[in-house]
């Protein structure tokens, strides 16, 4: 279940107005986000971070920015970008696997592109954001089944 807490209309993208602040590093990575990456030319080890702490794939950090931003401050990866940057102008606020899946959203605060460009497409939203669920209850099976070195192994 998918719960948007707040509402945004419009949104454009404007991260040369904000310095890009949502393409900070840490974004959390799903499987799925990892092969699409991989199959760009990407090596996991240049661009992957495994959080001990959470159990999470992460994007490793550049100068305390996303790996993947470009000097322009433009997503080198774009068509191909991690669930977790599709679901802007949302973040993710909260995620718990128990009968049923929830995740909390909510608006990113102080965003220069709210209220600009398309109407928010929440269909959109709410399938990426059950597709990170989907993808991410996979990733915590596996690694409490496989364990992370075999996991990260078959990346």
């Amino acid at each position: 279940m998918i719960h948007i807490l707040g509402n945004v209309e419009k949104w454009k993208c404007e991260y040369k107005k904000c310095g890009a602040k949502c393409c900070a590093e840490g974004i959390h990575l799903t499987l799925g986000d990892i092969k699409r990456i991989k199959d760009l030319g990407y090596s996991p080890d240049k661009f992957l971070d495994f959080n001990e702490l959470n159990n999470e794939l992460r994007i490793k950090g550049k100068d305390g920015k996303c790996y993947f931003l470009g000097s322009k401050l433009e997503c080198t990866i774009r068509e191909n970008e991690p669930l977790e940057c599709r679901l802007l102008p949302f973040k993710i606020v909260e995620v718990s696997y128990s009968d049923e899946p929830i995740m909390r959203l909510k608006p990113v605060v102080d965003c220069p592109g709210e209220g600009q460009g398309k109407k928010i497409d929440r269909k959109k939203i709410e399938s990426d954001a059950s597709s990170f669920l989907r993808e991410n209850q996979k990733l915590i099976r596996d690694l409490k089944a496989k364990g992370k070195k075999q996991v990260l192994k078959e990346i």
